[in-house]
């Protein structure tokens, strides 16, 4: 499958590496080309420097319905108003995005599917393996 990752952050550094050795296609599009140097040496996938709302990029890359999208910025606005974006011009049903605020992102999973918090989820696991052992 083919997936667009937008922000080269930490986690979608991670994110990236570990869906290239599934064998998953990676776009991932930054604002700034320094930004790529999050991504490992390894990457063999394409790095594109522009807007994650810039929908040139879409149309350049023949980014459709059937591609898996994800918005993992270090802004959750941006994030938030990519993936929407995303969803509605191009029907993509494959929408994950990351929030970091977990007031936010519990308020948002309420509503919307594909929501990520590298707060709650580290939180999540903390009580998991330590406190409910």
């Amino acid at each position: 499958m083919r997936v667009v990752i937008v922000g080269a952050s930490k986690i979608a550094s991670e994110l990236a590496h570990d869906l290239e050795i599934e064998g998953h296609e990676i776009i991932v599009i930054d604002l700034e080309e320094s930004g790529f140097r999050r991504l490992r040496n390894a990457f063999k996938g394409q790095k594109i420097v522009g807007s994650g709302t810039d929908l040139e990029i879409y149309k350049k890359i023949n980014f459709s319905s059937e591609d898996a999208f994800i918005a993992a910025t270090n802004s959750d606005n941006v994030n938030l108003s990519t993936a929407k974006l995303i969803q509605e011009t191009f029907n993509c049903k494959r929408v994950g995005k990351v929030i970091r605020d977990p007031f936010r992102a519990r308020a948002f999973k309420q509503t919307e599917k594909g929501i990520g918090c590298p707060i709650i989820d580290a939180a999540n696991h903390l009580k998991e393996t330590v406190i409910d052992k």
